[in-house]
């Protein structure tokens, strides 16, 4: 989670859920709050978006993990109950260490240096569709060296065409 200050509105609170294996953005909630609603809110748009036939029924026996920080939306009981019932075994970062979610904090640096510092935004509706429309940038056009130079969509793509027809030429592991 990060905050977004829109003047005169205050602050904005992002909340990302990012496929550390693909890099891509797979569910976000962007809200004038940060409670444990609007983190499960992320979860479940990531889960629907990458699981739409269901967790279990698209991972069968394997296990699915969400990293986090220690903050108090991730910690309630309301959203580790939560992640318990979709089969999300939670991780989380030790104390004081942004290193631990190096990756998430990364994507949340380049989307404050790509569009939140080079525009004064004073309307978070239309800071809401620009960010929808940086998202699908993001994983559609943003290629990335430790993925070959693919994009988060086409490594994903390429990924699960891996799964299916194992001695492809993908070459970086998750």
């Amino acid at each position: 989670m990060t905050k977004i200050k829109i003047f005169p509105w205050g602050w904005l609170y992002l909340c990302i859920v990012l496929d550390w294996c693909t890099k891509e953005i797979i569910g976000y909630s962007l809200s004038m709050r940060s409670k444990t609603d609007d983190w499960l809110d992320a979860v479940e748009s990531a889960v629907n978006n990458r699981f739409p036939q269901g967790i279990r029924e698209t991972l069968k026996d394997q296990q699915l993990f969400l990293l986090s920080d220690n903050g108090c939306q991730p910690t309630s009981n309301r959203f580790m109950m939560s992640c318990s019932l979709l089969g999300i075994t939670q991780i989380f970062t030790t104390w004081c260490n942004p290193k631990g979610n190096s990756d998430t904090e990364r994507v949340m640096r380049t989307i404050k240096e790509d569009l939140v510092w080079t525009n004064d935004w004073d309307d978070p509706f239309a800071f809401s569709e620009e960010l929808k429309r940086w998202i699908n940038n993001y994983n559609t056009d943003y290629p990335h060296q430790s993925l070959n130079n693919m994009t988060p969509r086409q490594y994903f793509e390429t990924f699960n065409q891996e799964i299916k027809e194992p001695n492809s030429t993908l070459k970086t592991a998750c």
